[in-house]
């Protein structure tokens, strides 16, 4: 099955997706479950839950700021709270019943944990993130997933719809979270796909630098 665990939605000041675009994009594209992972909040991965998804895995999801770089947190039950180490982050991370995977680790200018990956109890990490300027940032992943058995993830880190599932992850089948985060544990997940267009990125930064210029209506 195709899954995409690292998606904004308007939940994150960086995005202004509707949870419903989402869901509907996902569908289109064939994915058979994903993840809402906006920066240090979870109200996105919880309101999704009241719209209509049919078939579709919902994983709960956050992407947490530690002091040290991103973390994306799978399969949690309670807010992740922002800027503690990169250890007290995965902890917490680990006592809300989730797991935690290194978010574009080699990508510096996003804040990615680089090196340090290696000597933490990450479950996971991204070695196919779709938003990257030079294809380095995947290459070292990669090497680094390889040479320390770390489970390796896909994921698009899409910003706006068109972003789904450029990047995705495969797992063997399963209607479960439980079990769709046991694999990826146990390395049971290959990542799969390419680089989000140029143009699109710029074209949805304009996009939203205009929703945000717009005067409000009294």
């Amino acid at each position: 099955m195709k899954i995409d665990t690292h998606i904004h939605s308007k939940y994150s000041k960086d995005s202004i997706t509707p949870l419903e675009n989402i869901i509907k994009y996902s569908k289109k594209i064939g994915l058979n479950a994903i993840a809402i992972t906006d920066h240090d909040e979870i109200k996105g991965t919880w309101a999704i839950r009241e719209l209509e998804h049919d078939d579709l895995l919902l994983i709960p999801g956050e992407e947490v700021s530690t002091s040290k770089g991103h973390i994306v947190a799978l399969g949690i039950t309670d807010y992740i709270k922002p800027l503690q180490s990169p250890e007290e982050t995965i902890d917490e991370i680990h006592d809300n019943a989730g797991i935690a995977i290194a978010a574009h680790p080699y990508c510096y200018y996003r804040s990615g944990l680089g090196n340090i990956t290696q000597s933490l109890d990450v479950d996971a990490m991204e070695t196919k993130n779709s938003r990257y300027i030079l294809g380095i940032s995947n290459y070292l992943s990669k090497k680094v997933s390889n040479k320390n058995n770390i489970p390796e993830i896909g994921a698009s880190d899409a910003h706006f719809v068109e972003g789904i599932g450029c990047c995705y992850t495969e797992i063997p089948v399963t209607d479960s979270v439980d079990t769709l985060l046991k694999y990826i544990k146990k390395g049971k997940s290959t990542a799969h796909g390419k680089r989000t267009p140029m143009d699109l990125i710029i074209r949805e930064v304009i996009r939203k630098k205009g929703h945000r210029t717009k005067p409000k209506e009294n």
